[in-house]
């Protein structure tokens, strides 16, 4: 430089105590971040940053601190705030990796060693089973017929996960199992942006131990996949009003929204984009509105979700009248296709499937400072998870078809909403101690009431006992599974209720202890599978007597894991000749007469016929067999209401 090296020290030297505010700035205000994709809204944010700094130095503070610099007064804040954010903020990054540990552990680690219960995953199971036989990925068969009632992705992935793992149990219900952990990290992420660093593990925290959440990722339905397609969704609309600049969010949305329409069709796109239009309507961004629907996002989504409908209209132009018409439209405003159910159906789902945190939202709805704690909870978290809870239960309550896991996409929203609420709670000791403290002793009092029951149960007459198996075995199922989860609450909520626990542990300490015993008792629970229906322990006899040339008879009943388990396909015999599910890929099979059978003349020939045949069926249905049948039919096995019956002298021990 050319400048006198006198002037150029005292240049410097006019910089006077800028250095040391800067520093002031950097640790104590936070002003460093850029937050923002845009050069304006970087420079409005560090303006506004530093218009707060200054006003913090204007300050009149007591004589003892008058001297203290920004960066000290913070950090003497930070020794003084609750132990429960402070314990999260020196050990967030072990907190986060040991629960994902723990959520893989919950979600992975019980898949196996329990057959594929009966309807549900046998179906969703044998579909991808046949994908990988007859080598064709557009058409979904279930029986080897057409089954167009839902879209293929889930059988893509669970024929995937076969073809890599082989035909069992755990490969075909890894997929919904992944699908739950990506929800639980996808609500994490959400609930760092939307509520704080705190707030975030603790709504993933009551997301997982949700017994409908935890449940549904140990069952092969489609329920979970959606909500994770719904979640990403949800969470790329908030990321592109969050990043305006960012191009990539909008992008991501529509590739969320196209694989939700491929999971289940059209309710993927229309419930995201009913939340997201109302949220950004109330908070007038037409901005991100704007971002969304550009031209490039709308390709993206169309790319992403329409290739398979064009191929498979193309090949079966019935297809869409199918699907779309009686599917969808039918299944939401007639009682004539599915599970009609009264208006109030989701109101004891939601209460029962979120428990024991509707407790907990109970008793903090139930007191002012409970109520207060809720409204510190930013405005713009309170809209978005309210209207995304809203919009899906009240639209699901709206269709005449229902089921419990319908309403699967809204827990996520339910868990932030619940994370966000205890977060601000755990700010007030008093108000911590009072809620947890109820808390923990209304668990103790359930868990005893249901222990009492389950105890009943097990001494009930077996004619009364045999009852409860019926209708899939899943009064029997929810019997056992919460007499188990009771069993393993009982102790945790007495400890948790005890004072010198929440003394010693802290509000966070608790809310930690009472999940971490949910999380066990669900584990533990979810052996009580094991007395659902399922097509294994039959399916293992007939394949030890069978040989090539042998039959195998469904008789009044579909048996959908049947075909997984035998790796064969079986005639169906229904007197009404409806087939239940299978009626429309029935009516349009070349083979239709080879492989649906209605007249009991016909099966009456083959059981004559010498050919050894093996009937599957009802144990409602054995008397009216034996009466119509000759030779006498033998019974190979039994398994709960359901029986085998074959017209050869089974040999025993074989």
């Amino acid at each position: 430089m050319r400048r006198p090296a006198k002037k150029l020290i005292a240049f410097y030297n006019r910089r006077g105590t800028a250095e040391p505010r800067i520093k002031e700035g950097k640790h104590a205000i936070k002003w460093t971040p850029l937050a923002r994709a845009s050069f304006q809204a970087n420079a409005a944010r560090l303006q506004l940053h530093a218009l707060a700094y200054n006003f913090l130095h204007t300050l009149a503070l007591p004589g003892e601190v008058e001297r203290w610099s920004l960066t000290s007064l913070w950090e003497r804040a930070e020794r003084t705030r609750a132990p429960a954010g402070r314990w999260i903020d020196r050990h967030l990054r072990l907190l986060q990796w040991t629960g994902l540990l723990a959520v893989c552990l919950m979600c992975l680690s019980r898949l196996a060693g329990f057959g594929l219960s009966d309807p549900d995953e046998g179906r969703y199971a044998e579909i991808p089973r046949e994908m990988l036989e007859l080598h064709d990925w557009i058409t979904p068969h279930l029986g080897y017929v057409n089954y167009f009632e839902k879209p293929p992705l889930l059988y893509w992935l669970v024929g995937l996960s076969l073809r890599l793992f082989g035909t069992s149990e755990w490969a075909a219900r890894l997929t919904p199992a992944l699908a739950a952990i990506g929800g639980v990290v996808l609500t994490h992420a959400l609930g760092v942006r939307l509520l704080g660093r705190r707030a975030a593990p603790l709504a993933a925290a009551v997301l997982i131990t949700s017994p409908l959440y935890f449940a549904l990722s140990q069952v092969l339905v489609i329920d979970m996949l959606l909500t994770l397609c719904m979640t990403a969704a949800l969470v790329f609309v908030y990321q592109t009003r969050r990043a305006p600049g960012r191009r990539i969010w909008p992008l991501a949305a529509a590739v969320a929204a196209g694989l939700g329409v491929l999971a289940k069709g059209p309710v993927a796109l229309v419930l995201p984009g009913l939340i997201g239009l109302a949220f950004l309507g109330a908070r007038r961004d037409a901005r991100t509105l704007g971002a969304l629907l550009a031209p490039w996002p709308i390709l993206v989504f169309a790319a992403t979700a329409v290739p398979w409908f064009v191929l498979v209209s193309l090949e079966h132009p019935d297809f869409p009248g199918f699907f779309f018409v009686r599917e969808h439209l039918y299944r939401f405003a007639t009682s004539r296709v599915g599970h009609p159910e009264p208006f109030w159906y989701y109101m004891p789902v939601v209460v029962g499937g979120f428990f024991p945190w509707t407790l907990l939202v109970a008793f903090l709805a139930a007191t002012p400072s409970g109520r207060a704690a809720f409204r510190r909870v930013p405005a713009d978290a309170r809209l978005l998870l309210s209207l995304w809870a809203a919009v899906v239960i009240v639209a699901f309550t709206l269709a005449r078809a229902k089921l419990s896991p319908y309403v699967l996409p809204a827990f996520p929203a339910l868990a932030l909403l619940t994370g966000g609420w205890l977060d601000r709670v755990l700010d007030d000791d008093a108000l911590t101690r009072l809620t947890l403290g109820r808390l923990a002793r209304s668990l103790a009092r359930i868990a005893a009431f249901v222990l009492l029951i389950g105890v009943a149960v097990r001494l009930l007459p077996a004619s009364l006992a045999a009852e409860l198996h019926r209708d899939s075995g899943t009064t029997q199922a929810f019997l056992v599974g919460g007499t188990w989860l009771a069993l393993v609450m009982l102790p945790v909520a007495a400890l948790a209720a005890h004072p010198r626990c929440f003394e010693r542990l802290g509000g966070l300490g608790v809310v930690l202890l009472l999940a971490g015993g949910i999380a066990c008792g669900e584990m533990t629970a979810v052996g009580a599978r094991s007395t659902l229906h399922t097509s294994r322990t039959l399916a293992a006899v007939v394949q030890r007597y069978r040989t090539p040339d042998d039959s195998i008879i469904v008789y009044e009943k579909l048996m959908q894991g049947l075909p997984f388990y035998t790796g064969s396909r079986v005639v169906q015999f229904e007197a009404d000749g409806l087939y239940d599910e299978l009626q429309f890929g029935a009516s349009q099979a070349p083979d239709r007469a080879q492989f649906f059978w209605s007249h009991m003349l016909r099966l009456a020939e083959r059981w004559r016929s010498g050919q050894r045949t093996f009937i599957v069926t009802g144990a409602e249905c054995e008397r009216e067999l034996e009466a119509s049948l000759a030779p006498a039919p033998q019974v190979l096995v039994r398994d709960g209401d359901r029986v085998v019956l074959v017209n050869f002298p089974a040999l025993p021990g074989r």
